[in-house]
């Protein structure tokens, strides 16, 4: 069956796990994943990454050279023009030539983006965000990070980091740990902040939810205790959802965008209540009052956003 584009993976690359997909017509077809083991070393990630894409090559019935491109997502910072890794706490890579390392393993073109751009990409092109021509993509898990989508293209800036709305100060007057949004709103602060009030006493489902083991809180979790409406975890959810608001607000009141997509594990987990409490702290701060009209939707893609993104990112690089 003929294809308007060739096909193209796309790969999302963690520090924990690498996803890959192949990509067809806007589609992710075939998918599979694997362990990073970043404490290997990069040529130990790069040689599992080979095998990770001729295994999923394999799955779609295709051949390396019926590919027309990889687009590639890797944390931290990243230089598009050089296709390199700037720096990548999470890898313990610096300045990392991953483009044309793993250009060269496969022999097909090779793009790479900061992940969260790449999953603000897939968003736009196939998710939530279509149909808008700038619109900021804000992602909150372990941590928080945005991708800012400008007249139809990434916006990346001078330096490459464009949309880190993580990094960004709510409380300059706190101490550290306690003053940016991913500080305050992030699901890693919205358990640890959990935890220290279970062991003050405070009551919540939460250890029911977990058999007592609370390393074992993730955002699963905090959507159930969320779903039995647990006054605790509806206390700190809520606060840390005026924060997100609060700082998507002034995204939208310095940039007068008319879309933001969240996404991210803890966004799916908490759902509508996650929601709702975001965009009423939006509403509450942002200015003018017009701007009370930008969308606050949820990600319709999940995971698939980072893989689409990149795989429709990849066409881009196709000869």
């Amino acid at each position: 069956m003929a294809h308007e584009t060739p096909p193209t993976l796309g790969i999302d690359l963690g520090g924990t796990n690498i996803q890959c997909g192949v990509v067809i017509d806007g589609k992710v077809k075939e998918r599979d994943d694997t362990k990073t083991k970043a404490a290997e070393g990069s040529d130990a990630v790069i040689q599992r990454l080979v095998k990770l894409c001729d295994k999923v090559l394999e799955q779609a019935s295709l051949k390396r050279k019926d590919l027309g491109a990889i687009g590639i997502g890797a944390p931290g910072a990243i230089n598009i023009k050089k296709g390199q890794v700037i720096q990548a706490v999470n890898l313990g890579w610096n300045d990392f030539p991953l483009r044309d390392v793993l250009s060269k393993e496969l022999g097909v073109p090779v793009v790479v983006d900061n992940d969260v751009n790449v999953g603000a990409w897939g968003e736009h092109q196939a998710g939530a965000g279509r149909g808008f021509d700038d619109l900021f993509a804000v992602f909150v898990g372990t941590g928080i990070g945005g991708g800012l989508i400008l007249d139809n293209k990434i916006y990346h800036g001078a330096k490459h980091t464009a949309g880190e709305i993580g990094h960004t100060l709510l409380r300059a007057d706190a101490g550290i740990g306690r003053r940016s949004v991913e500080d305050l709103a992030s699901r890693t602060n919205i358990v640890n902040l959990l935890k220290q009030l279970i062991a003050s006493g405070r009551e919540s489902v939460i250890p029911e939810l977990v058999d007592g083991d609370l390393s074992r809180v993730r955002s699963k979790v905090l959507g159930q205790a969320i779903k039995q409406e647990d006054p605790l975890t509806m206390e700190v959810v809520h606060r840390a959802a005026t924060y997100v608001g609060i700082s998507i607000a002034n995204t939208v009141t310095l940039l007068s965008l008319p879309c933001v997509v969240m996404g991210g594990g803890a966004t799916e987990a908490m759902g509508k209540t996650w929601m709702k409490w975001i965009r009423e702290a939006f509403e509450a701060y942002v200015f003018p009052e017009e701007m009370k009209s930008c969308k606050i939707v949820a990600s319709e893609l999940g995971d698939d956003a980072g893989l689409l993104g990149a795989g429709i990112l990849a066409q881009n690089a196709i000869p």
